[in-house]
C-alpha cells in the first residue's frame, strides 16, 4: 500500500521529511494534504460541532434582522459572502491544504470570547467569536495562502452583525445632534424661522424631534456595508478604496439633513399631517437612494482618476 495515501511523510531532497514546519508536523499531517478524503470528514465534523454551537445563538441574530429595521441588509451580507467565495472556487481548488499550528490560538481565541459572551449575556461578543473560529479553522487545516484568498468573504461576515448598545448610541446621537443643526441652519437660510432646542426644532407652526431612527445611522450602517464590498469588487489600491468608503460619512449626514429639512418645509407649508405618514416612511428610502446615487458619482470620479493616471503613466 502507498505509504503517501495514509498520510506518512516522505524524507524530501534536502533530508527533511514533508509536511513538517519548524514547530513540528503541521495539521495537514492529520487531515491529509491535497485532495486526501479525510481532509472533507475532518472539515464536516468541525461544521457539524459549529452548527450545534451556534444553532440558537445564529437563529436570535436573523429574528433581529427582521425586527430590527437598522440590520435588514444583514440577510444579504452572508449571501454576498458566499458568492465571493463561489467565485474563487478554482482558486481554492488549485490550492493544496497546507494546515498551520498558527491556526490554533486564533481558534481558541474565538472560543474564548464564545465562552465570555455566554457567560457575561454579550452577543456581539458571541456572534463575532464565529468569524474568529472560521478563520483559525482555515488557517488550522488549510493554511495561510487559502486563508489570503477566504480572509475577505470571511471578514465582511462583521457587517452582519449588529452593534452593541453602547456603541450603536455612542454613534446615533451625536448622528442626531448634527442632523438637527444642519437642518436647522438649511431652514433659517431658505427663510423659514427655526428655534433649535437640543434635537428639537421649533417651527412657527410644528416642532420637529430629530429622533434616533431619523439620526441617518440606518444608512450610515447600510451604505457602509455596500461601500466596502463595492471598493474591494472594482476599485484597486488601497488609498482609492479608503476614500470611497470614508465618502459614506459626509454623504449620509448631507442626505439625512436634506430629509428633516424636507419634512420640515412640507409641514411649514402644507400642514403637520402631510409630513407624518407616507411621506416620513417615503423619504427614509428616498434618503437611502439618494445616498447611494452620490456614492455612484464618487465611485465614477476615483475610477476616472485612476485611468488618467493610468494613461500618464509611463
Amino acid at each position: 500500500m502507498d505509504a503517501s495515501a495514509m498520510g506518512d511523510t516522505i524524507p524530501a531532497a534536502g533530508g527533511e521529511p514533508a509536511g513538517l514546519t519548524p514547530g513540528g508536523p503541521g495539521p495537514e499531517a492529520v487531515v491529509g494534504r491535497g485532495h486526501n478524503p479525510w481532509a472533507g470528514l475532518v472539515a464536516l465534523i468541525f461544521l457539524a460541532l459549529l452548527a450545534a454551537l451556534y444553532a440558537g445563538i445564529l437563529r436570535d441574530l436573523a429574528w433581529q434582522w427582521w425586527d430590527d429595521s437598522n440590520y435588514t441588509h444583514g440577510f444579504l451580507v452572508p449571501i454576498f459572502s458566499g458568492v465571493l467565495l463561489w467565485q474563487r472556487r478554482k482558486q481554492l481548488a488549485a490550492l493544496p491544504a497546507e494546515g498551520s499550528w498558527i491556526g490554533l490560538p486564533v481558534l481558541l481565541l474565538g472560543i474564548g470570547a464564545l465562552l465570555l459572551g455566554d457567560i457575561g449575556s454579550e452577543n456581539f461578543l458571541m456572534r463575532t467569536s464565529l468569524i474568529a473560529i472560521l478563520v483559525g479553522l482555515v488557517l488550522f487545516l488549510l493554511g495561510s495562502r487559502v486563508l489570503r484568498v477566504v480572509a475577505f468573504p470571511l471578514l465582511f461576515l462583521i457587517f452582519m452583525v449588529p452593534l452593541p448598545s453602547t456603541l450603536f448610541y455612542a454613534v446615533a446621537l451625536p448622528l442626531q445632534t448634527l442632523a438637527a443643526r444642519n437642518a436647522a441652519w438649511a431652514l433659517e437660510t431658505l427663510g423659514v424661522p427655526v428655534l433649535l432646542d437640543g434635537n428639537v426644532i421649533h417651527l412657527t407652526k410644528q416642532s420637529l424631534g430629530v429622533a434616533e431612527a431619523c439620526s441617518g445611522i440606518r444608512s450610515l450602517i447600510s451604505l457602509l456595508s455596500v461601500s466596502v464590498g463595492w471598493a474591494v469588487l472594482t476599485l484597486s489600491g488601497f488609498w482609492a478604496m479608503a476614500m470611497f468608503v470614508a465618502a459614506v460619512v459626509p454623504i449620509t449626514i448631507l442626505a439625512n439633513a436634506g430629509r428633516v429639512v424636507a419634512t420640515g418645509l412640507i409641514g411649514q407649508w402644507f400642514g403637520f399631517e402631510y409630513a407624518q405618514g407616507f411621506f416620513h416612511t417615503f423619504s427614509s428610502w428616498l434618503v437611502f437612494v439618494f445616498a447611494f446615487l452620490c456614492l455612484l458619482g464618487v465611485h465614477r470620479t476615483i475610477r476616472l482618476v485612476q485611468a488618467r493616471r493610468e494613461k500618464r503613466a509611463p
